[in-house]
């Protein structure tokens, strides 16, 4: 069978008055005292989430913000063995519990908050007198829930009965690219799309009460299960299918799901500020990362690379890379798909040019990336090895490591399966032996695999600049990003064409502003460094950071339209902004800086010309607000220092 083919188990919303209670709090038969509606709360009140038995028997859940529906009445379960294990069931008292700690994090933002409320619910399918869990946890921003199954010896997974009704007036953000997640994400009512049609998570809603949320998963690196994608139904329900393993796959011993997120907010600071995708994911490796974030040879930084300007692999420009590279301050030089070919054919050793340039780049304070096939075959018209077996995984890191290299970036896994899930995280766990980071690129979501692994720096998952080489990307799209793929973690789009053959559309201070706007604690910068060291917005470029102490998304911010930022390192803001749309003047009020007065680098779209740029220096201060004009496709990047 095809991706998109399976066919969908349509969805039936039965609905139940919204009675609001603390944590845990269940509606109870005093006869069999069995629980028929477990409710939870969020630790400030406003999230709702119940789990209850419908008329029909079906295991089901909704969520609600402030008495407004997030998520309607939705069927739950998991097939086990041909066995739908979410209908016929009766659930039980459950056990509560609330927690609330914070750790380091990177991206946007440098603290992360784990801040939830739990309820642990028994739940009984009374046909076979199957016992498992449901546990439910109630954030402030949203909603995550899994099934865990205990049990010994071989089952197989059949799917699940997991789907989520929207509220009649919705609109959602999604694409259907659920290969490698490369799509163009559309907005629609979900009634309106096509049934079987697949969708990619994360998938954002805009909301009836003028609110958001959004849907993932999280922890699926963790659960030896297969990928989630979501699948119309021609109604308002959203069904979870597994594309890649859509016979079924086998686990062994325990059956741990992948945690179910429904993001929500009542604006769009709340969905790009919320940790829950990470916060459910287990802590760092302690064998493998006994310092955690704080692991040296982990550094988030800046890469210039070659491939995407069409320039030469041919290992004698190599050092002319890294050159730039200590010019601009960035950290890293990536050396792409070829360079085992080309540096072979050179007359030395590949691993033998590598320790050459990595000891070179050393000198320079430049580290040296390598890229590779996750397995064996044809990129660009040569034949390529991969790493997909462990011994081959293990030889290719043990010659990196030798010869100086900091980081692998893997192309082309193209799958979520349960087998490619698997090389995901061997990869990491290998990699971490040898001190190397990792950037997957053909590449799923993610799903908080960063903070178990924090060796995982940056991964792809999305269509970026590299489609402007051979397409054109619409102003529409650098404008969605951030609000859909980006919920989910960290995305390596390539940032920032200055060549004007190449804007399609765009501008130059658009292009600027991705920087800023767009997470990824490795950067690769896309084009040649002489634009960049020509640019006169080289002294912000030389400064722009990749991860943030804070993040806030500005008043008139709109998914597609624009995006508006401003994000803090230290005690320096950075502002960028995307203009999706038609031309327009955005008034930025400056009143995130706090009190002081401020040196401000200002970079404007040059009104008569996309490929150029009007840069200015300016004091301001808290109260002062600037009329901030744009082209179609255009944007603004700007630095406050004090």
């Amino acid at each position: 069978m095809a991706k998109g083919t399976i066919m969908a188990m349509m969805v039936t919303a039965v609905s139940l008055s919204l009675i609001f209670a603390g944590c845990g709090t269940s509606k109870c038969d005093k006869t069999t005292k069995k629980a028929k509606t477990v409710e939870v709360k969020s630790p400030d009140g406003k999230v709702l989430a119940k789990v209850f038995v419908d008329q029909g028997g079906q295991l089901s859940f909704n969520i609600s913000r402030q008495g407004a529906a997030i998520i309607e009445s939705s069927p739950m379960g998991v097939k086990v063995n041909g066995v739908d294990l979410g209908n016929g069931i009766n659930i039980g008292r459950p056990k509560q519990e609330s927690v609330n700690k914070s750790y380091p994090w990177r991206g946007v933002h440098s603290i992360a908050v784990n801040h939830y409320n739990e309820a642990i619910i028994p739940v009984v399918h009374t046909a076979d007198n199957t016992a498992y869990s449901v546990e439910l946890r109630a954030f402030n921003d949203g909603v995550a829930f899994r099934y865990v199954m205990p049990g010994k010896g071989k089952r197989t997974v059949n799917g699940e009965r997991t789907a989520w009704v929207l509220p009649a007036g919705s609109y959602i953000w999604h694409h259907n690219n659920t290969m490698q997640y490369e799509g163009i994400h559309e907005k629609h009512k979900p009634e309106e799309i096509a049934v079987e049609t697949v969708m990619a998570m994360p998938l954002t809603i805009e909301l009836p009460s003028g609110t958001y949320a959004s849907i993932t998963e999280a922890e699926l690196f963790n659960s030896n299960y297969s990928g989630m994608t979501l699948q119309a139904t021609g109604s308002r329900g959203l069904q979870g299918v597994f594309e890649d393993d859509f016979k079924g796959w086998t686990m062994e011993g325990q059956i741990q799901t992948p945690w179910r997120v429904t993001m929500t907010g009542p604006c769009l600071n709340t969905l790009v500020n919320c940790d829950i995708v990470h916060d459910v994911s287990p802590p760092p490796d302690k064998k493998l990362f006994p310092k955690g974030f704080s692991t040296d040879w982990i550094k988030p930084g800046r890469s210039l690379w070659n491939w995407w300007s069409g320039s030469s692999v041919d290992f004698e420009y190599q050092k002319d890379w890294v050159d730039n590279a200590a010019k601009l301050g960035f950290e890293y030089y990536l050396a792409d798909a070829g360079w085992e070919q080309r540096w072979d054919a050179s007359g030395k050793d590949k691993w033998t040019r590598l320790k050459e340039l990595a000891e070179y780049g050393k000198q320079k304070g430049v580290g040296i990336w390598v890229w590779c096939r996750w397995s064996e075959g044809d990129t660009e018209g040569h034949y390529m090895d991969g790493i997909e077996t462990s011994e081959k995984r293990n030889a290719f890191f043990k010659n990196c490591s030798r010869a100086g290299a900091v980081g692998v970036k893997v192309d082309f896994m193209d799958s979520e399966s349960q087998d490619r899930l698997a090389f995901y995280i061997n990869t990491l766990k290998d990699a971490a032996k040898y001190k190397l980071m990792i950037n997957f690129h053909g590449a799923n979501k993610p799903t908080g695999e960063s903070r178990t692994f924090p060796n995982e720096i940056t991964r792809e998952g999305l269509r970026g600049l590299e489609y402007n080489k051979w397409s054109t990307l619409p102003p529409v799209h650098y404008a969605t990003l951030p609000f859909t793929r980006m919920l989910a973690g960290h995305a390596d789009f390539t940032p920032c064409t200055l060549n004007p053959d190449f804007l399609k559309g765009t501008t130059v201070v658009l292009q600027l502003a991705t920087t800023i706007v767009y997470t990824s604690p490795l950067t690769h910068w896309v084009d040649k460094p002489n634009l960049y060291l020509s640019s006169p917005a080289v002294e912000l470029i030389k400064d722009i950071p990749t991860v943030w102490d804070e993040t806030r998304v500005l008043q008139g911010s709109k998914i597609g339209e624009l995006a508006a930022f401003a994000r803090r390192k230290g005690n320096v803001w950075y502002v960028g902004i995307i203009n999706g749309g038609g031309k327009k003047v955005y008034e930025l009020d400056l009143s995130f800086l706090g009190k002081g007065e401020y040196k401000a680098f200002l970079v404007r779209d040059q009104m008569d010309n996309p490929a150029a740029m009007k840069v200015e220096k300016a004091g301001v201060n808290c109260e002062k607000k600037l009329a901030i004009e744009m082209n179609p496709g255009g944007g603004f990047a700007a630095r406050f220092s004090k």
